[in-house]
């Protein structure tokens, strides 16, 4: 099976020949028409821009983690251009720009030391250590004809944002993330006792669950059908507009009691569990404990559970955030984490004008939901506007919904209590 993303375009649709209305949303907390970086100074700018390393529209954010009142977030290097894959979001006069994390010597190209393509991070609220996944492929959606190079094997790397020191890394080994085709997508992070031990990663175009052990530093994968593209779930259609790509195991997340592991491929709506018990073990017998949960709506990017056992995700086709409410489902079921059936499966959010492509989800320590939104259809489809008439490209939203992360272990969640939660469809009348 062809494991290269397909793509193709339809015509884009406006109905009644109308201009669609501008995004406003006062839940809205960073906004972008380009992609730009703090640079040491206008010259260092302007010498980027003249050798190619800055192509202002070959940048695009897609992961997004918080920290400590800080957004960091990843613009990977899929196309040529890309100053900086790993950044801190910082505003300047006014304006939302990305300061590169942890350093600008951190994003050299070439230095398998240093961050060649990180498409997603996960940071610990509790240690503060940012478990970092860097593919070292560059140049996977050139839109000039750049091949792909495969630079540096991959990595994890995880590092101290409190005291700016690296902890540790682990480069996996080519029968682990073949060099050729691996693209670590998404991460979560599994607490054994009283330290986080464990990474789960999907690898989407090698079909593979791989795992990374950080008390052995060691590490190994899984294959299994659930994490291919599913048969006639390859179209994505936007406003219009359609991406038609061949994309394998996506969204990741971790159950807060740390047991279970839910998945799904990009090119699919399925959700998959499976126990981190036999996952986390390089001998488990994971097609035996495989199984498949429900469907989602529609085809989604990122997905991420709550200390309230609710699993959010969004749903690309439809503008839209959904949950599924995992212990209403167990009750109204009367069966356990191991045996339930996805069908409390709400929308908690949606918009046509402002939540176009919802890529990456992740909680912040006070019941926000923060998200990207990054029109990647358009992106890849070459038919993204940088004139400013269509409004802006990348958004970055802030929604109070009274949850955390399922990586939080504070005992006591009061910030998630002392509000109404805010569902339903986008509204500025939340919280």
């Amino acid at each position: 099976m062809s494991i290269a993303l397909v793509i193709t375009t339809a015509t884009l649709g406006v109905a009644g020949g109308r201009p669609r209305p501008r995004c406003k949303d006062e839940r809205i907390m960073h906004s972008f028409e380009t992609i730009d970086y703090v640079w040491t100074n206008d010259t260092a700018r302007h010498k980027a821009l003249e050798n190619e390393d800055y192509i202002p529209h070959n940048n695009i954010i897609s992961g997004i983690k918080t920290y400590k009142n800080n957004v960091y977030v990843t613009v990977p290097r899929w196309r040529r251009g890309v100053p900086s894959t790993l950044n801190r979001v910082v505003v300047r006069k006014g304006i939302s720009v990305l300061q590169p994390f942890p350093s600008w010597e951190a994003q050299k190209i070439g230095d398998c030391r240093f961050l060649q393509c990180v498409q997603s991070m996960e940071i610990d609220p509790n240690t503060g250590w940012m478990w970092i996944i860097d593919t070292g492929r560059i140049n996977f959606f050139a839109a000039d004809g750049t091949p792909t190079q495969n630079i540096c094997p991959a990595k994890i790397v995880i590092y101290d944002i409190n005291k700016m020191t690296e902890i540790t890394r682990h480069v996996f080994p080519n029968s682990v993330a073949n060099r050729n085709i691996t693209f670590l997508n998404d991460i979560v992070v599994m607490y054994r006792g009283s330290s986080p031990r464990y990474a789960f990663i999907s690898d989407t175009l090698a079909f593979r669950m791989v795992v990374y052990d950080r008390i052995r530093n060691r590490s190994h994968f899984f294959s299994h059908p659930s994490m291919l593209p599913e048969p006639g779930r390859g179209n994505i259609t936007i406003l219009g507009e359609t991406l038609t790509l061949s994309a394998g195991i996506n969204g990741i997340a971790l159950s807060a009691d740390m047991n279970y592991i839910y998945f799904g491929s990009l090119s699919g709506h399925s959700v998959y569990q499976v126990s981190s018990r036999i996952a986390r073990n390089p001998r488990g017998n994971f097609a035996r404990f495989v199984r498949k949960v429900g469907d989602k709506p529609s085809q989604a990017e990122g997905m991420v559970y709550s200390r309230q056992n609710r699993l959010y995700f969004s749903g690309l086709e439809l503008n839209s955030i959904y949950r599924w409410d995992i212990d209403r489902d167990r009750k109204n079921q009367r069966k356990s984490f191991r045996r339930v059936m996805m069908k409390s499966v709400s929308k908690i959010l949606s918009s046509d004008t402002c939540m176009n492509f919802v890529d990456i989800l992740t909680f912040d320590t006070d019941g926000y939901l923060w998200f990207t939104v990054n029109k990647l259809h358009k992106y890849l489809l070459q038919s993204m506007d940088f004139t400013g008439s269509s409004g802006p490209n990348v958004l970055i939203w802030k929604v109070y919904v009274g949850e955390i992360g399922y990586l939080d272990r504070r005992r006591n969640i009061e910030s998630a209590q002392y509000r109404r939660p805010c569902y339903g469809a986008v509204s500025n009348q939340c919280g």
